[in-house]
C-alpha cells in the first residue's frame, strides 16, 4: 500500500514554501508569496502540517479549501531535551531544523545556520539537549536598516559581486553589510568548532545561496531543511493520526 501524501507548509515572513512527503521522503516543492495561490496546489481533503500557528488567516483558508490540518507547535512535545529557558518565546523554525537533523545524527553535536530574513544559529549537544543559539539581522534587513535610518544611502539589492574596499557609496554599503554577514558566519563556526568536538553543521534558508560556506567548510547545504524538520515534528507529535 502505498504511503498518504502529506503536505508541509512553511509560511515564512517573506514567502509560503510548500512541500509534499510520501513516507518519509520530500517528493515535491513550491514556493509562492500569495495564500491565493494555496487553491492552485492543495484540494479537499488533503492532509496540510503547519508550523506557523500565529498566522490564524493561513489556517483559515486552509480549512476553507477542506484541507485536514496540523499543526506543529514549540510547546508540545519534541524529540530531543529542550533546555531554552523560554520555550514559549521560541520560533518554531529553530526547532524544526534541529528536529530534521537530529533524526539523522541523535549522537552528534549539531549546529544549524538558517540564512533566511534573520539569521539564526541553533545549538544541540550529541547528549540531545538543544541549548539555544543566536538571531541577528539578515541580509535584507541590513540594506533596509542603512537606508531608512539614513537620509542618504540608498536602498540595494543583495549581491555576489562586492569586493572588501568599497570604491564608492553602493559598493561601500555591499561590502559593509555581505561582509559583515559573512564574518559573523565564519566566526561563528570557528566558534562552534573550538568548543565542541565532533560537531556536524547545517547550512539552510533563502540566502545560503550568496556564500559558498558548503564546499569550504565541509557544511551540508539543505534548502529544505525547515520543511523536513516541520514533517519530522508532524511525525513525532500526532504519531497516533501518522497513515503509512
Amino acid at each position: 500500500m502505498q504511503s498518504t501524501k502529506v503536505f508541509v507548509l512553511d509560511g515564512g515572513n517573506t514567502h509560503i514554501k510548500l512541500g509534499a512527503f510520501i513516507g518519509n521522503q520530500l517528493v515535491q516543492t513550491n514556493r509562492f508569496h500569495e495564500r491565493a495561490s494555496l487553491g492552485k496546489h492543495l484540494s479537499s481533503e488533503d492532509i496540510v502540517v503547519i508550523a506557523n500557528v500565529g498566522e490564524l488567516q493561513l489556517q483559515q483558508d486552509l480549512i476553507a479549501l477542506g484541507c485536514q490540518v496540523y499543526t506543529v507547535s514549540n510547546m508540545n512535545a519534541l524529540p530531543f531535551s529542550n533546555a531554552y529557558k523560554t520555550p514559549n518565546t521560541l520560533g518554531i523554525d529553530r526547532l524544526c531544523n534541529i528536529a530534521a537533523v537530529h533524526q539523522h545524527h541523535p549522537s552528534r553535536n549539531i549546529l544549524v545556520i538558517d540564512a533566511g530574513t534573520c539569521i539564526k544559529f541553533d545549538f544541540i549537544d550529541a547528549l540531545g539537549t538543544y541549548h539555544g543559539g543566536s538571531i541577528s539581522p539578515g541580509i535584507s534587513l541590513r540594506y533596509h536598516s542603512l537606508h531608512e535610518h539614513t537620509s542618504q544611502l540608498p536602498l540595494l539589492n543583495p549581491t555576489n559581486a562586492w569586493n572588501v574596499i568599497g570604491t564608492n557609496t553602493e559598493g561601500s554599503i555591499h561590502s559593509g553589510v555581505m561582509g559583515s554577514v559573512k564574518a559573523e558566519i565564519n566566526w561563528r563556526i570557528e566558534e562552534f568548532n573550538n568548543r565542541y568536538e565532533d560537531l556536524i553543521i547545517y547550512l539552510t534558508g533563502g540566502d545560503a545561496h550568496y556564500f559558498d560556506l558548503g564546499q569550504k567548510n565541509d557544511i551540508f547545504v539543505d534548502e529544505n531543511l525547515t520543511l523536513k524538520g516541520i514533517y519530522a515534528l508532524y511525525l513525532h507529535q500526532h504519531s497516533s493520526d501518522t497513515l503509512h
